[in-house]
């Protein structure tokens, strides 16, 4: 059996996978073998016209191309998911290897536009679904009087990020100069202005009190007309590369490159972003320092959590020692330790909820206080119980008597003889 396994490279920088494992399928007598190795990794992908399947079916001149149909024989039903993925996105994968019976580099090509399955010339028994379309070439040198296709994507995404970058660097200088430009035709027509107000003045105000009052208060008008127009100025063109705007910018550019760095890295599921307000306004001028507190920083940090973890991420701030330095921990869907996910859930109760708790835990801590109480009160009366000469304060009620009623009283219980046993 010439059975090869087909290995598939998700995403630039990750381990392959794998796909199906294969073998030829003839078609027809007529229907080419090709040369594949045991193990073969699609590393990459292409919108070159050579790698259209429909161009190199239908094209007399195939310039060295080789095709063939491929059955999958693993059973796991992966290539229909793997085709369909293709033809959304209207690109062909690549493999380069070796060629075992050349000392070349070959090609391996899996178009998104296939030529109809022959179903009356497949062999009995073999289900279409399982079919791979591949294109072959030997040596890939035949490519070299066209355009090369683009077999390394590492290479061509820092392609396309440095040119993004470029972009971005040339804008800001054109928008910088324009500024400049714009403030310096404003100065030179609030001059120019002021000078023909100010000779206009000499010739149609005369001399005197009121004639240098007048002049006074045309002169401060003109310097008033110049400070709104720079203002106006300021207003339509802010500047979001320095000062408040651009510590926040920076900021979020950096938190935004390394959560991207935290999400394509497949093996790490937690990661923690620090804050330290000092380092962060340092070039930030003191009187916009006001506009950049810990709590801006820390909303730019949770908003792009959401935005890059696309709502699944848990970000938790971790307990620190100093006011001008936090850390924010950063956990992928599923990997949350439990302690943060309890803190996170008290901190999500209601306020009703959070006053019921704190009436019950008032009410525990009455009734216990009210069993001490009784409990010591009990203790009390058994240590007093058989002990002569003792008194015991407030245990009842106050005599509310008068001191006639007092006397009275005394009278009758002793049967008139107290003031007689008095004198006596």
């Amino acid at each position: 059996m010439n059975e090869t396994t087909i290995m598939l490279t998700p995403s630039p920088g990750v381990q392959p996978e794998f796909l199906a494992t294969v073998e030829p399928v003839s078609t027809d007598a007529s229907s080419q073998q090709l040369s594949l190795p045991f193990e073969l990794v699609l590393d990459g992908y292409t919108r070159e016209p050579w790698s259209s399947g429909m161009m190199t079916h239908n094209s007399e001149d195939t310039s060295g191309w080789k095709t063939c149909y491929l059955l999958s024989t693993d059973g796991r039903n992966r290539l229909p998911g793997f085709l369909k993925y293709l033809r959304d996105r209207k690109k062909a994968c690549v493999a380069k290897f070796n060629d075992s019976t050349a000392s070349t580099r070959a090609i391996l090509v899996v178009p998104f536009d296939p030529p109809p399955i022959p179903s009356e010339q497949l062999p009995a028994g073999v289900d279409k679904t399982q079919l791979l379309y591949v294109k072959y070439l030997a040596d890939d040198r035949v490519l070299s009087r066209g355009k090369k296709p683009a077999l390394d994507p590492n290479k061509q995404l820092q392609i396309e990020q440095q040119k993004q970058k470029e972009k971005q660097i040339q804008m800001q200088q054109q928008q910088k100069i324009q500024r400049e430009q714009q403030q310096q035709r404003q100065k030179q027509m609030a001059q120019q202005k002021s000078m023909s107000q100010s000779t206009s003045s000499k010739k149609g105000i005369g001399g005197g009190i009121l004639g240098n009052l007048l002049g006074a208060q045309q002169k401060t008008q003109n310097h008033l007309d110049v400070v709104r127009a720079k203002r106006r100025n300021n207003d339509l063109t802010p500047d979001l590369t320095s000062g408040a705007a651009g510590a926040i910018t920076s900021f979020r550019e950096k938190v935004a490159a390394d959560l991207e760095k935290f999400k394509s890295d497949n093996s790490t599921f937690a990661t923690k972003v620090s804050i330290s307000l000092a380092s962060l306004v340092n070039s930030v001028p003191i009187e916009e320092r006001d506009k950049v507190t810990m709590d801006v920083f820390k909303y730019v940090v949770y908003e792009q959590v959401e935005e890059v973890g696309m709502d699944k991420w848990i970000a938790a701030k971790e307990p620190t020692d100093f006011i001008d330095e936090i850390v924010i921990a950063v956990y992928k869907e599923g990997h949350v330790p439990a302690d943060v996910l309890e803190d996170l859930n008290k901190a999500d109760l209601p306020a009703e909820l959070k006053g019921l708790s704190r009436h019950m835990a008032d009410t525990q801590s009455k009734i216990a206080q009210r069993k001490d109480k009784r409990s010591s009160e009990v203790i009390m009366k058994q240590n007093i119980v058989g002990e002569d000469n003792v008194v015991v304060l407030n245990t009842n009620k106050r005599d509310r008597r008068t001191l006639e009623q007092i006397q009275k009283d005394m009278l009758e219980e002793n049967g008139g003889d107290m003031k007689r046993s008095r004198f006596d």
